[in-house]
């Protein structure tokens, strides 16, 4: 069971108390233990191509989650067809980071797939354009 700092900030944060740290899975709890690390980054989605978006997202506008989605860190249109393909991936990204985080390594783990596509299909395929976006952790503290 969390005990200490971490279930005082997971209390205060969810509302949980003692009953119900002592209910969560194996699984949250390696979550919880691990977020003082891993709120140390943040996950960045950023726009390494754009054609023909209507929504005029651009080529290095910024998705920014620091871990929930940041509009002020964030920069350009936040294009639904584009958010929810992005927002899919970070579930991911967090059990990838909650596992390194648990590992005791240092250094980040190598984002595999991490290029993303917004829903778009491109002109070719019924749609008029298309935006991709490259995600990567980059640390926020110090």
């Amino acid at each position: 069971m969390l005990t200490g700092p971490v279930a005082d900030l997971v209390k205060g944060a969810t509302g949980l108390d003692d009953q119900g740290i002592a209910k969560l899975d194996p699984g949250k709890e390696k979550l919880f233990r691990n977020v003082l690390k891993t709120l140390k980054y943040q996950t960045v989605a950023e726009v390494i191509k754009s054609e023909h978006c209507f929504a005029q997202v651009k080529v290095g506008d910024r998705l920014v989650f620091d871990p929930f989605l940041n509009p002020q860190k964030s920069s350009g249109v936040m294009c639904p067809k584009a958010l929810l393909p992005v927002v899919a991936q970070i579930g991911a990204i967090w059990e990838m980071a909650t596992e390194w985080a648990d590992s005791g390594k240092e250094a980040l783990p190598e984002i595999v797939w991490n290029s993303i596509r917004c829903l778009d299909p491109g002109l070719e395929d019924g749609g008029t354009g298309g935006v991709v976006y490259r995600i990567r952790l980059e640390n926020i503290s110090p």
